[in-house]
């Protein structure tokens, strides 16, 4: 992959408008390209800020699933 689109998250954005077109109804404001683990931890803490429940699902390498358990301080619970 060309390192100036790596540094755009051009191929993440190409996903998130794949996701947009084939699932419409999904609401735009829950779909983010960020740069990093932490950044997107961060996200899913502060929605999961006070009563609201969030669900998240990590899917893709055995390194992106690791690095998510860990950066979350999951690894106490994660099997």
């Amino acid at each position: 992959i060309p390192e100036s689109d790596l540094a755009h998250l051009k191929t993440q954005h190409e996903l998130a408008n794949a996701w947009s077109a084939l699932v419409p109804s999904f609401p735009k404001e829950n779909i983010h390209v960020l740069p990093s683990i932490e950044h997107a931890v961060n996200v899913v803490r502060k929605a999961g800020e006070g009563e609201k429940a969030v669900d998240v699902l990590v899917a893709g390498s055995l390194h992106l699933v690791g690095g998510v358990i860990e950066v979350a301080g999951l690894s106490h619970v994660a099997l």
